[in-house]
């Protein structure tokens, strides 16, 4: 049995943190594909930062004015609430993508950070789901030479509540609103009667931008997985599985276009006094590397790849001008997504 074991080092942060970091609501995404197998392994992380301004003076100034909270927690698949989380996944994967793979086994790590000032709440999220092994990634095998993988798992949108029984009380993970809810009820009650609510009860586990067209990801075919060595990714074989394609989103490039962030918005009136809830996302970051070399088809809405053990004679290792310098950054940027709240919180 050949597996496929590639772990990111994300030391490089340490260093591209330095530059200015924007305000977000992220989605991101890191998988491992073995089509041999038909298993995997996921790594979710669902970031968010809101900012929402008031009056000093203000009710809302004298609830949160030099507050610093952190409400932070690990849950395993057998805990309560997490079976159900789980189960919320598949149905996703299930109902929007008509697609066979399902999560088997997942430990969820949730921080929540709040800070305010005389004017300003600013609240921070990072919800982590991993590691998520996967099944039915394989959807077919094509006379014992190449077997169809299936690419459409990767962008649903989980929109339900999610509650957990955590140290904190119950927990909504997957809505902004759930942090309020933990220690700031009054709060979170009367902010959704509000016209802010929609963003106050927008999905975190909402992974619909990594389901950009595979044609605006980078590929790069490492026929001797040198290169991801080279790069300092972390590559290791198992079994002699030393083949992989590696596609990457979220550098902006002429071929693939730009990524802009999305920054939302809504003025609303909490008990007579105004509010702004303001939400920014940066462009979506993902990496997906399959065991084998893989060719991505298309039939209407649906992306799938043919992955062989061995790439045609002539075939190009890159696409996009991919640079190994690309899988540093990349490497470096999965990290850096995981820290990325704390970070901004603590400028």
């Amino acid at each position: 049995m050949q597996v496929l074991i590639l772990t990111l080092s994300f030391g490089l942060m340490s260093v591209l943190l330095v530059s200015q970091i924007l305000n977000v609501h992220a989605v991101q995404m890191t998988s491992s594909l073995v089509p041999t197998t038909g298993h995997g392994e996921v790594d979710w992380s669902a970031i968010r930062f809101l900012t929402l301004k008031y009056p000093p003076n203000s009710p809302l100034a004298q609830e949160f004015n030099g507050k610093s909270e952190t409400v932070r927690f690990t849950m395993q698949a057998n805990e309560d609430g997490m079976p159900q989380l789980i189960q919320a996944f598949n149905d996703a994967m299930a109902s929007q993508k008509s697609s066979p793979v399902r999560i088997t086994n997942a430990s969820l790590t949730y921080t929540g950070q709040l800070r305010g000032t005389e004017d300003e709440l600013s609240l921070s999220y990072n919800v982590q789901l991993k590691p998520s092994f996967i099944s039915g990634v394989t959807l077919s095998s094509e006379n014992q030479t190449a077997d169809v993988v299936d690419l459409d798992w990767r962008s649903i949108n989980v929109a339900d509540s999610i509650t957990l029984s955590t140290p904190y009380g119950d927990i909504d993970v997957n809505h902004p609103i759930g942090l309020l809810q933990a220690n700031h009820s009054s709060v979170a009650d009367q902010l959704m009667n509000t016209e802010a609510s929609s963003i106050m009860a927008d999905p975190l586990f909402n992974f619909q931008d990594i389901g950009r067209p595979m044609d605006t990801w980078h590929f790069l075919f490492d026929p001797t997985g040198s290169q991801a060595g080279a790069a300092g990714s972390g590559f290791e074989e198992i079994g002699g599985a030393r083949v992989v394609s590696i596609y990457s989103l979220g550098e902006s490039s002429f071929r693939e276009g730009t990524f802009q962030e999305t920054e939302k918005q809504a003025s609303a009136t909490m008990d007579g006094t105004p509010i702004t809830v303001e939400s920014t996302s940066p462009p979506p970051s993902a990496q997906m590397i399959i065991a084998g070399f893989s060719k991505i088809q298309k039939t209407g809405d649906t992306e799938f790849a043919v992955v062989t053990q061995e790439a045609p004679a002539g075939t190009a290792t890159a696409t996009g001008g991919f640079p190994v310098q690309v899988l540093l950054v990349l490497g470096g940027m999965m990290g850096a997504v995981a820290v990325f709240v704390l970070v901004k919180t603590r400028k």
